[in-house]
């Protein structure tokens, strides 16, 4: 099709800049990356912070922070730079106001560094290496220039691997593994087998996400291991890794039922347990389910638009088992660890076309003219032409075995339902 001319294939993407968006169709605009870092940041217990920027940014970080109630005196105050300091720096009146805000009792502060502020070159980090010694307030700084990037994720990754400049190592301590993509608050989530079979086991499971404690964040590198729920951890993960050697077992990525096996091993030898069983009805399902899907999809083409925190990599790739083609792709992100994984479906024979989905409207006129056999997401739910497995966000925070269930559970079932229409009709044009 001529309209997707303008887009990569995978194998030409190597960062965030190679994903095009699907259509020119004008649109209000991606969150800017500052407003993702503000919103984790101040949603940390005891994370105080500070944005530095232009007059707009000022006004931007109000909107953002306006319903976050302090629990520990945590400051959300912003710098803005005049004209003399968009030219010639910041550098003296933001030492100034970071001891400002050390003397009115931050016990933490992220600064948040805007565009203006990354492109005159500010040295932040002379910056905080020079007062760190000279005040109590524990510094960590992160730079959201949306110049950089054509969406939001950035804000959070970038912002999660700066929380790891305040962390402290301490002694390990066996029982404690610390789960990198779950909060605390988080109990309208159900919690995974896994987790449930852990605490049953009596380690405690320390939840590091929004909402967290920021001690919970600085005391981390004492844990026996990280466990990756979320897409948005795994570079903090692989930094704690390098700088701590905290091992990680990322989870959210894998679908595949005997690579769910190996990753459970892992978790067991590198914790001396054993699971008794505790899986063994997903497990079956799941296998169940995996050689009905070989059956049912196998030589599907299909889009996907957006599935939530679910990685499309990871999932083209598990889909590649049932020799279903990707035609298209949305992706919020181009990540770090994406690389791996592209070249892993380009091994398997696939080199789908990538995009940045944002204009809903545009987007779904072009997507049904594709003509693809399936979707995934929601912004072709309502579609006459492709069948979708829309909803799939609410997939959010599960791993393993029960994942996998779900997942292919609603495909076939989409499936199924579209058999039985086709039929219907089939019989009424023949009667």
């Amino acid at each position: 099709m001529k309209e997707l001319k303008h887009l990569k294939p995978l194998s030409s993407v190597k960062t965030n800049a190679g994903v095009k968006f699907l259509t020119p169709a004008a649109f209000p605009g991606n969150h800017c990356p500052m407003h993702t870092a503000l919103a984790l940041s101040a949603r940390v217990k005891g994370m105080s912070t500070l944005v530095v920027g232009t007059p707009e940014c000022g006004t931007y970080s109000r909107n953002v922070v306006y319903n976050i109630k302090s629990q520990e005196g945590e400051l959300h105050w912003t710098y803005i730079l005049d004209s003399n300091e968009v030219v010639f720096g910041c550098r003296k009146g933001l030492i100034k106001t970071i001891k400002e805000m050390d003397k009115s009792g931050a016990k933490a502060i992220m600064i948040i560094l805007t565009c203006v502020p990354e492109i005159i070159g500010e040295d932040i980090e002379g910056i905080v290496h020079e007062i760190q010694p000279e005040i109590s307030a524990q510094l960590t700084f992160v730079l959201m220039g949306h110049f950089k990037c054509n969406s939001y994720p950035s804000g959070y990754w970038k912002t999660l691997v700066a929380f790891g400049n305040l962390m402290k190592k301490g002694k390990t301590s066996s029982d404690t593994i610390n789960i990198l993509g779950r909060s605390p608050r988080e109990k309208h989530v159900p919690m995974p087998g896994l987790l449930t079979a852990l605490e049953k086991r009596g380690f405690y499971l320390r939840m590091l996400a929004p909402k967290s404690d920021v001690e919970d964040f600085i005391v981390s590198p004492d844990a026996a291991i990280n466990i990756v729920l979320s897409p948005f951890m795994n570079p903090l993960a692989e930094m704690m890794w390098e700088k701590f050697k905290v091992p990680f077992i990322s989870l959210h990525e894998t679908y595949d039922v005997f690579e769910i096996d190996s990753l459970y091993e892992a978790i067991e030898k590198a914790l001396k347990i054993r699971f008794n069983h505790e899986f063994d009805k997903w497990r079956e399902e799941a296998i169940a389910l995996q050689k009905q899907a070989k059956d049912v999809f196998k030589g599907k083409s299909y889009i996907s638009t957006h599935i939530g925190a679910m990685m499309p990599l990871p999932l083209a790739l598990y889909l590649a088992k049932f020799e279903m083609e990707p035609m298209l792709l949305h992706m919020d992100e181009f990540y770090p660890d994406d690389r791996k994984w592209a070249k892993a479906i380009k091994e398997q024979g696939h080199d789908p076309m990538i995009c940045h989905m944002v204009n809903d409207n545009a987007d779904i006129e072009l997507l049904e003219g594709i003509k693809a056999e399936f979707s995934l997401g929601e912004l072709l739910k309502d579609s006459s032409s492709i069948p979708c497995v829309p909803y799939l966000e609410d997939l959010y925070g599960q791993i393993g075995y029960e994942r996998t269930v779900s997942l292919l559970s609603r495909m076939l079932k989409v499936y199924e339902k579209t058999n039985v229409e086709k039929i219907r009709r089939n019989s009424h044009g023949n009667s």
